[in-house]
């Protein structure tokens, strides 16, 4: 079962792996808010996925 985060801007994040899903997670931050850039741990992105 894949995961997913609704991001505060609008953007979904869907992944198969949590691996994947933090990947994503931080190209999408480093595109769209690079201010967080370094500020999100992996145990920080995992806590905010969902089960899709």
């Amino acid at each position: 079962m894949g995961k997913v985060i609704n991001c505060e801007c609008g953007e979904v994040v869907r992944a198969d792996s949590d691996d994947e899903l933090v990947s994503k997670v931080e190209t999408h931050v480093g595109q769209a808010h690079p201010e967080l850039v370094g500020k999100l741990s992996r145990d920080d992105i995992l806590a905010m996925a969902e089960e899709a």
